[in-house]
């Protein structure tokens, strides 16, 4: 297990001022974002689309340079969870998205990243929840597949808002329609909702990457004196389950749940301080 970083916390910074930061905060591995039409430091997904070589080559560059590697890419295709989502009710963009999705797993082979995080998809209205949730599972199956044949672990953030809103419809997503997918397993996105951290804890069996922010109850994102979330408990039963992946601190600065009340910066290192002896490795 290691500690590690999301670079998209100071996306107000270019991909290499994140960088250069990740590396003087003392991280050696870091969250790569490619969200679209957001942030200074991602990489949009369409150019990634039209030349993964050249991408894969301008971030290992940048990796090398400051003596980084990457964890994860997250990629989002749209301007919102719900735009260009991965269940969409069109098909075209159902088949843009795993278009996508192949080329960015070429790239993360290329630079030597292991896993891509995408998001599941959303309700829509017209189809019944059952619905929503068994076109997001075929379409999570396909994206896992894809990105298997370029030897990438397909991982998907279970979030508010989300088709995938409960720890349970999560489960569920994985065991009936994609058993090869993996969560990238935020807490914060369920507490915020009351949901018992009891529950959440059913999780970490299907997680390979971990997003790490202070929370409570209503809140998203707090400080970390002022969250509830018990994480050394979680590492310790991440410890108990042989978790061999990536803990990832993520605090994030947006107009959205009023996670733009804290300072990712003093937060980040906080939280580092707290729990790098717990995790032990960077």
């Amino acid at each position: 297990m290691r500690l590690t970083i999301s670079g998209h916390s100071f996306e107000v910074l270019s991909l290499e001022g994140v960088l250069s930061l990740c590396k003087h905060l003392g991280f050696k591995g870091v969250d790569i974002s490619g969200f679209h039409a957001r942030g200074r430091c991602s990489i949009e997904p369409e150019d990634i689309a039209a030349d993964p070589q050249g991408e894969a080559d301008k971030l290992k560059a940048l990796l090398d340079k400051y003596e980084l590697d990457a964890v994860d890419f997250f990629p989002q295709f749209g301007t919102s969870p719900a735009d260009h989502g991965l269940n969409d009710p069109n098909p075209d963009i159902r088949e843009r998205n795993a278009y996508l999705i192949g080329r960015i797993a070429e790239f993360c082979n290329m630079v030597g990243i292991p896993g891509m995080t995408i998001l599941p998809g959303v309700e829509h209205l017209g189809r019944s929840q059952q619905e929503n949730l068994e076109v997001s599972g075929q379409e999570m199956k396909r994206a896992t597949e894809i990105a298997g044949e370029h030897g990438i672990k397909l991982r998907y953030e279970a979030h508010m808002g989300s088709i995938t809103y409960t720890p349970e419809l999560a489960i569920q997503l994985i065991e009936e329609y994609a058993p090869d997918a993996k969560l990238t397993l935020d807490y914060t996105h369920f507490v915020l909702q009351y949901i018992p951290v009891e529950r959440i804890h059913a999780l970490l069996p299907y997680t390979d990457h971990v997003h790490v922010r202070a929370s409570r109850p209503g809140k998203m994102q707090t400080s970390y004196t002022d969250g509830t979330i018990d994480y050394p408990d979680i590492i310790r039963r991440l410890k108990a389950i042989d978790y061999q992946s990536t803990v990832s601190v993520e605090y994030v600065y947006q107009d959205w749940f009023g996670c733009n009340d804290v300072d990712t910066l003093t937060e980040t290192v906080i939280t580092k301080e707290a729990l790098e002896p717990l995790v032990g490795k960077l």
